[in-house]
């Protein structure tokens, strides 16, 4: 009988695991089924609704530029002025209108490269440090707002960002064919825009006169060298030609040599008259020993001694060479004469230079002035607007292009 229940007990136990393990595995099916079907669901969901989420994203981003663009942004206002940089023509030039035809290629040419170096210049840090001293000033003046947190200059920014803000507020652009400078500035308020272009026309009359200025400076300086090396130069031939007179006890080597040279010409004059003389005695009297034609060889033969003695002497470098001694004197004389003239110049110059480092030698005409912005410049609007969109462009496109590389690879 107890063998009996203990089977019986058995066999209840092992239908009971079989029907445990069958149901388990029958949860773990329908588990299996239900969560391939949910994956299967969400990927042909993921599939239905991937166009649409690229065009969302697309839609959203374009709207919320085109609201930060058009209604968001704070208002930029533009200031423009104009000029041209000239130079004073000198008194007696014909030229002297704007429109003249003197005022050609080479008067455009220089202001246009003014122009060139103001552009630099006013893009610099040393235009920023005398317009805007304290660099607090700057940010104060262009500190973000409430409305619109992403456009101005953030307190706290470094010297590199300050110096890059202050050149996207100014646009100074030579232009090529009339030789004039432009000069555009921006401001989120119009008086900013105004009072800044001003300001940056100050300081370009200031830079073109100082740098022009210190130009002629620098002319006096070495003009002023030379008038120092030529009067040493002057004093150096005065000396030299003052030891070779008081050396050769004359005066006047070249005066010398004219006088000897006179002396000898007059001395051969009469040496043809003599001979011409000696010629008629010697026809009228048949004795070439008669005491009239003796007396007048021997004058003949004495001065031809004489003026060979007075040439040996001339050109003897033993006795005084007044050849020699002539073009030494005549090299001196030169020198002084051209050290002389080099000092008159030098001082001419100097003068000059003087006179024009005094005074200003370039003016800015205006032709153009500024005035107070009366609306807000729009065009940025626009511009920023587009870029946005282009950006985006390009990132679609390029994002496409890697995407599809890839899924290929």
């Amino acid at each position: 009988m107890t063998e009996n229940c203990n089977a019986t007990q058995a066999a209840l136990r092992t239908r009971s695991s079989s029907i445990f393990y069958g149901i388990t595995a029958l949860r773990q099916k329908v588990n299996r089924n239900a969560l391939q079907d949910s994956l299967t669901f969400c990927k042909n969901s993921a599939r239905t609704l991937k166009p649409w989420l690229g065009m969302i994203f697309v839609g959203a981003y374009v709207s919320v530029s085109a609201v930060y663009c058009f209604w968001v942004g704070r208002d930029r206002y533009q200031s423009i002025s104009e000029f041209v940089i000239r130079q004073p023509l000198p008194p007696n030039s014909s030229g002297s209108s704007l429109l003249s035809p003197a005022l050609g290629s080479p008067t455009i040419l220089g202001s246009l490269e003014d122009g060139r170096y103001l552009q630099a210049y006013l893009g610099s840090y040393e235009s920023m440090r005398r317009l805007y001293p304290s660099p607090g000033r700057l940010e104060l003046l262009y500190a973000p707002n409430w409305t619109d947190p992403f456009t101005g200059l953030r307190r706290g920014a470094n010297r590199q960002q300050i110096l890059q803000f202050y050149q996207r507020q100014q646009s100074v652009v030579p232009q090529e064919l009339s030789g004039s400078v432009v000069i555009a500035t921006n401001g989120y308020t119009p008086l900013q825009a105004h009072e800044l272009n001003r300001s940056l026309l100050a300081e370009s009359q200031r830079f073109v006169n100082i740098v022009n200025q210190r130009i002629s400076s620098d002319q006096l300086r070495f003009a002023e060298s030379e008038v120092v090396k030529a009067r040493l130069r002057l004093d150096r031939a005065n000396k030299s030609l003052n030891l070779f007179q008081a050396r050769h006890g004359q005066l006047n080597a070249v005066a010398e040599q004219d006088a000897t040279t006179t002396y000898l010409a007059a001395l051969e004059s009469r040496l043809v008259d003599l001979k011409v003389q000696e010629a008629s005695l010697r026809r009228q009297f048949r004795d070439p020993q008669a005491p009239e034609v003796v007396y007048v060889a021997d004058q003949v033969r004495e001065l031809k001694e004489q003026i060979a003695e007075e040439r040996r002497k001339a050109v003897n470098p033993g006795e005084r060479d007044l050849n020699r001694l002539a073009i030494q004197a005549q090299n001196l004389q030169n020198e002084v004469t051209f050290a002389s003239d080099a000092l008159k110049a030098s001082m001419l110059a100097a003068d000059n230079s003087r006179i024009e480092s005094q005074r200003q030698l370039k003016f800015l005409i205006m032709l153009r002035d500024p005035v107070l912005p009366s609306q807000p410049e729009s065009s940025w609007r626009w511009k920023a607007f587009l870029a946005s969109v282009g950006g985006l462009m390009v990132v679609w496109g390029v994002g496409g292009f890697l995407i599809g590389v890839a899924k290929r690879s």
